[in-house]
């Protein structure tokens, strides 16, 4: 929806150049003029971006004349109705715009509003009269919260950019996250690239009172209660429910409506389900393929193309339009880094990917598109693949039943690897010791370092060895506390879903991060993910009543930018010169295993699959060139 920042003086006056500032350093596509508040010693900065019909009757910072609360929001609240009878509003209520209900909930509620908010959403209110600031982000996460606390200041915003934007924030990479992120482990979910911002926390609402800042985590993801009913099909009826309702829910939509489209259950399940729901029953579905005129083989775990898969969607669901777009040769994403940390503060993970589905998100926002509605979230929601199943059997001392879904496991996976062996790995590989597996060649930490970019001093420092311990333990986790453990990862890695729009202007909305639907997935037994060697369970029977059955039964799993490989053989040129950059920076080379990158990019393979060059080579360059933007301070140039 929107983006915002404000600062509170505590022992100084505001700088006077401070709404200009703001304004510029929260500028990205799609976004209308900013609009300001202040007194004595705060200001508030508002940027809209109209997604929703009722945004355009929105006017922020929200002011009430009955009322001393001033609130400024980004978000997209999916419990309207609901609010609008617990807060006994009038019927006029329907169009107003969700920041004027959430303005209502925290005059009800006062710091446990958040808690009645259903939908992604971040916001802060200052309330005069208490001289309190109230900041609050919602369970799930989608949308960051930033703020820097000063001995003068304190400030907060939607990006890093904004705050680095005002005076007296200082400057300097925060190498343990950065470490962390780029090794793909999990971080502190306070933590943030920059070493003086902080981030606000998925679930949390943070008071700032007499210059002290508490923090209260109102929601996380637990399973509270495994859920029991009568019939297997009771389960999937509910969840087909609730999918229809987080679809629906998803679809107040300003202007034409969009879907990302893969051959996958989640994103075809959304896709789908949207049609049923859209004025028209017209539904416009993008793809992502690989470059035209590459012949690049399926393995048995994956394939490369979605357009098979695709077309048989589309042949059997009238009124659903799709649209393939081949990967570019090269996008802006591949070459113009800095201007995406300009736009956003942050390195990405997955820069590639980004890059290769340019051309589909340039084209939503080309037709003039504001939301694009996505099933990212699904696999750790609806088609969660019942990990933790078979560790937890042998925990629980069921060794017969645990080998007899290992033996149906193996038997369905279509892998070329012997039968035993896949046993073996999915059941009793997780309670090894590390040392023999490291001796096996099947550890963890060995196929760990393989694909990171750091350099072997940093994969040795304490924060990165703790890291792996947690990821070591991660398998032999129950199958609902593997959930949580990935779900709680996932959300410190869900700015991206954020900070997105500040590269694309429009907003990316995925019904599979519905907080009631992700609740619902957490208590379901273990049974219902995975059974009789069939993962993905409840995604399949969920979706067996509006998808293809070719798609319902695949057991492999579409690739994003297979053609990675060849994508960055034109690339090269460029790769050497940052490479070149990086071997001049002493921090980049204490990070980074500079001496690894140079080496992959001397002795180029002939065949398509090293991952290593996709994780050593080209994310190790890319949060390379981070690190030097951020060492020059931040720079456009």
């Amino acid at each position: 929806m929107s983006a915002f920042a404000g600062l509170l003086a505590l022992s100084s006056p505001l700088p006077p150049d401070l709404p200009e500032r703001l304004s510029t350093a929260l500028e990205s596509p799609g976004l209308e003029p900013a609009r300001h508040w202040s007194a004595a010693s705060i200001l508030l900065t508002h940027r809209l971006r109209i997604s929703a019909p009722e945004d355009r009757h929105d006017q922020q910072p929200r002011r009430h004349p009955e009322h001393p609360l001033v609130l400024v929001f980004d978000g997209y609240l999916i419990n309207r109705s609901e609010l609008i009878q617990s807060l006994n509003l009038p019927p006029s209520a329907k169009s107003w715009p969700d920041s004027a209900l959430a303005f209502e909930a925290l005059i009800r509620w006062g710091e446990q509003a958040p808690e009645h908010l259903l939908g992604d959403f971040t916001l802060a209110a200052w309330n005069p009269t208490t001289q309190d600031l109230l900041l609050a982000r919602d369970g799930v996460g989608q949308r960051p919260l930033y703020f820097h606390q000063g001995t003068r200041f304190f400030a907060f915003a939607t990006t890093p950019p904004a705050l680095q934007a005002i005076p007296g924030v200082p400057r300097g990479v925060n190498e343990e996250r950065l470490a962390l992120s780029l090794a793909d482990l999990p971080a502190d979910p306070h933590s943030t690239f920059h070493r003086h911002l902080q981030s606000l926390p998925a679930g949390t609402v943070a008071t700032l009172r007499d210059g002290r800042l508490t923090q209260r985590r109102y929601w996380k993801p637990e399973c509270r209660k495994e859920l029991i009913l009568p019939r297997e099909d009771d389960y999937v009826e509910a969840a087909r429910e609730l999918l229809d309702r987080a679809v629906q829910d998803c679809l107040r939509v300003e202007g034409p409506v969009f879907s990302a489209l893969t051959g996958g259950l989640d994103s075809s399940a959304v896709t789908v389900t949207a049609l049923k729901h859209v004025p028209g029953n017209t539904l416009t579905a993008l793809t992502s393929l690989p470059a035209e005129g590459l012949a690049l083989a399926d393995t048995p775990r994956f394939y490369t193309s979605e357009r098979p898969y695709v077309d048989r969607i589309a042949a059997q669901t009238p009124g659903l339009t799709a649209l393939c777009f081949p990967g570019p040769p090269l996008h802006r994403w591949d070459t113009d880094w800095t201007s995406m940390f300009h736009a956003t503060g942050v390195p990405w993970r997955n820069v590639m990917n980004l890059a290769w589905m340019g051309p589909v998100r340039d084209h939503v926002r080309e037709q003039g598109g504001r939301v694009l509605l996505s099933g990212a979230l699904g696999n750790i929601t609806l088609s969660w693949d019942g990990q933790g199943k078979l560790p937890a059997l042998l925990r629980r001392g069921r060794w017969l039943h645990a080998l007899r879904q290992a033996n149906d496991l193996a038997r369905h996976s279509n892998l070329g690897a012997s039968r035993a062996r896949q046993i073996w790995r999915t059941t009793f590989s997780p309670f090894l010791p590390e040392a023999l597996q490291h001796l096996l060649g099947k550890s963890v930490d060995a196929e760990w370092e393989r694909l990171t970019a750091l350099s072997p001093a940093t994969r040795m420092t304490p924060p990165i060895q703790q890291a792996l311990k947690s990821r070591r333990h991660a398998p032999r986790m129950p199958g609902w506390r593997l959930r949580q453990y990935c779900i709680e990862e996932r959300q410190t890695t869900l700015e991206s879903m954020g900070l997105v729009r500040a590269l694309h202007g429009f907003e990316v909305r995925d019904p599979m991060a519905d907080r009631r639907l992700l609740e619902f997935c957490l208590s379901l037994p273990d049974s219902l993910y995975l059974k009789d060697g069939v993962s993905r369970r409840l995604a399949r029977l969920v979706t067996a009543d509006r998808l293809p059955t070719e798609i319902v039964n695949n057991p492999r799993r579409g690739l994003q930018c297979p053609e990675y490989l060849y994508r960055l053989n034109g690339l090269r040129p460029l790769l050497a010169e940052h490479l070149e950059q990086l071997e001049k920076s002493s921090l980049a080379g204490q990070l980074l295993d500079l001496r690894r990158m140079k080496a992959l990019l001397s002795q180029w393979p002939s065949d398509h699959w090293h991952p290593e060059y996709l994780t050593v080579l080209h994310r190790g360059l890319h949060f390379g060139q981070f690190l030097l933007w951020a060492e020059g301070g931040g720079a456009h140039g």
